[in-house]
């Protein structure tokens, strides 16, 4: 279970990193298009993998 969090959470890092520093390496618009792509790959499974408690639920 903590496996596929540190996962998600890596993808959010290296879309942020490839983000910041991609344009070193290729050009500044691909850099910033793939460093979106893994960084909200990484954000949208971290948060599909949130899981509600009855304790949170029930609160209204």
């Amino acid at each position: 279970m903590k496996i596929k969090q540190l996962t998600y959470f890596a993808l959010i890092a290296i879309g942020a990193s490839i983000m910041a520093f991609g344009k070193l390496y290729i050009l500044e618009e691909y850099a910033l298009a793939i460093g979106i792509v893994f960084l909200m790959f990484g954000i949208y499974k971290m948060s599909t993998s949130w899981k509600n408690t009855e304790e949170d639920s029930k609160e209204v």
